[in-house]
């Protein structure tokens, strides 16, 4: 429930709060009716089944001089036809809620919170589908608290100290509960209008339910000491290259050291398309796994004008520290809407990976496709689509397919 108190604290707060601010309400109503042919994402004894969608929401925003705040709250009912033991009515399965706010009490000092509750991937090897409702998924409730002192009286020196509270939890026993404390320090230098400088420091208290495969626990401190430097190399190119160490003690395990870096050149010569080269090295906390060492290399293009078009290349390496365990994948992820004359769009989606899953060394190669029309109207969007998606393993009992077809409206007022 709590992000049902969130919901009600903060209309409380935007009551009270002074008139003199932008405030700003958007209600909004999404209607989908949808066919799948393997409900559950199995190889055999497929179940297929209807289901209705009904999820009304709203988005509130709030600007002032003091504080901002934009909160997204909705409701996603489902209903199934023949399966209606997975209908979701209760409030704990329906909500989705987004709040984002900061507090600037004076010049400078601030207060950074936010409270999200979504539903997530737990286990990228399990079978995965964005559009499945439940398989392979959880529901999770993060909440992050950073209040933050940076001062910028020192000219071309910026120094700052702050702490963050994080928390963690999940509706069902899929993903780890936990908590962390955090608190940092920086230095950031301005160069000249091009170039900037950052020293940081970081130390991590991390506590959680989870444990590994021998029973010890997931709990650790973790201490990042990290330089950056970004640079503008004129007015469409930039770059910004970050490096460190990371040290991690775990309280019932061996511990870990590892370097941390990443570099992001972006090029965005106007406002037709632009274009990035990401890569990045780092630990990452997984749902319900422990820690990941994880490397990861991207490309990205974007068109923005008369077709917009989105293309993603990446490679992906996680080594999980809990256990035996190491997921490699390399894919590709394209977007094109294609306007007609009118009101009319036709957006096409595909997407294709190669996993390969040690020590088992399982091969796995996932793609799917899909087609939209989509309809402009006075208060929203009619659209209709199908898509087909395949995951294709050397292990047989790990194989499945879908077909999905829908029809939608997403309404506006």
């Amino acid at each position: 429930m709590r992000s049902l108190l969130t919901v009600s604290v903060l209309l409380l707060v935007l009551w009270a709060l002074p008139a003199q601010a932008a405030f700003r309400i958007e209600p909004r109503l999404t209607l989908r009716q949808e066919f799948t042919d393997n409900l559950f994402l199995t190889d055999t004894n497929k179940r297929s089944d209807f289901i209705t969608t009904i999820a009304p929401g709203i988005l509130l925003t709030y600007d002032a001089r003091l504080l901002d705040l934009e909160l997204d709250y909705g409701l996603n009912f489902l209903k199934y036809l023949h399966n209606d033991d997975e209908d979701e009515t209760r409030l704990k399965d329906i909500q989705r809620v987004r709040l984002d706010g900061t507090f600037r009490p004076e010049r400078d000092f601030s207060v950074s919170f936010s409270d999200e509750f979504q539903r997530v991937t737990v286990d990228e090897r399990r079978p995965i589908d964005e559009e499945s409702p439940f398989v392979n998924r959880a529901n999770r409730n993060l909440l992050i608290v950073n209040p933050e002192y940076r001062t910028r009286r020192f000219g071309i020196f910026e120094p700052a100290v702050g702490y963050i509270y994080e928390r963690i939890d999940f509706v069902g026993p899929e993903g780890d509960d936990s908590y962390s404390h955090i608190v940092y320090t920086d230095l950031r230098r301005q160069f000249n209008p091009r170039t900037e400088g950052i020293l940081g420091a970081r130390q991590r208290f991390y506590r959680s339910d989870g444990q590994d495969d021998f029973g010890r626990s997931d709990d650790y401190n973790r201490l990042d000491l990290t330089g950056r430097l970004n640079y503008r190399f004129g007015p469409a190119l930039s770059l910004s290259a970050g490096g460190g160490s990371g040290w991690i003690s775990y309280r019932q395990r061996s511990n870990e050291q590892a370097l941390l870096w990443d570099l992001a050149l972006d090029y965005e010569p106007g406002p037709r398309w632009r274009s990035g080269i990401l890569y990045r090295q780092d630990f990452v906390q997984t749902v319900d796994r422990g820690l990941t060492r994880s490397r990861r290399v991207e490309a990205s293009f974007d068109y923005l004008e008369r077709l917009p078009t989105r293309l993603l290349v990446y490679a992906r390496d996680e080594k999980f520290q809990s256990e035996d365990r190491e997921d490699r994948s390399v894919g590709t992820e394209v977007r094109v809407s294609v306007p007609f004359a009118g009101r009319l769009a036709l957006d096409f989606s595909g997407d294709a990976s190669i996993w390969r899953f040690k020590p088992e060394n399982e091969d796995v190669l996932r793609y799917s496709a899909g087609l939209a029309a989509r309809y402009r109207i006075r208060f929203g969007y009619l659209s209709a689509g199908y898509r087909y998606r395949v995951s294709d393993s050397d292990l047989d009992e790990n194989d499945y397919r879908s077909n999905l077809a829908f029809v939608q409206a997403d309404l506006m007022f």
